[in-house]
């Protein structure tokens, strides 16, 4: 995968599980010129510092905790872009799955659309199914190898 479509994928899985902070400013927001814009920019900052650093030490983007977050927030673009074969969404679950080769995962999601997609399901269970399409991902191995040793 190209670094600019990795560094997309790793953004947009990161907004998904994160959420964005967003300065707001109002005319009450300015008092004495920009007292309070600074200090609405620190609040701010320190938000978005805060779930950076959460989600950095919570949720690394390549696991399954991460993935099942991600599903639950995106299921419906997945669904959409799986039945096109394209699309950001499931290029970010591709890398977030450590696939090699992100054409490659895309078509085998749409080739198994139906067995994917055929029944409602949790975000666990629906992983599983992907899991069964394009293969277990490295870290659900090593946790697998973990458990039975």
């Amino acid at each position: 995968m190209r670094p600019m479509v990795r560094l997309g994928a790793l953004a947009l899985a990161g907004s998904a599980l994160a959420g964005c902070s967003q300065i707001t400013i109002t005319s009450d927001t300015i008092v004495d010129g920009t007292a309070r814009i600074a200090d609405a920019t620190t609040n701010a900052v320190q938000g978005t510092s805060n779930i950076t650093t959460d989600t950095a030490s919570d949720v690394d983007a390549r696991t399954h905790a991460a993935r099942r977050k991600f599903v639950d927030s995106q299921y419906a673009m997945l669904k959409r872009e799986a039945a096109q074969g394209q699309g950001e969404n499931l290029d970010a679950l591709a890398y977030m799955m450590h696939a090699e080769n992100t054409q490659a995962f895309d078509q085998k999601v749409q080739a198994n659309y139906e067995s994917l997609f055929s029944s409602d399901a949790d975000a666990d269970q629906w992983l599983t199914r992907l899991y069964q399409v394009v293969g277990t991902p490295p870290d659900m191995k090593m946790a697998s190898a973990g458990a039975a040793g």
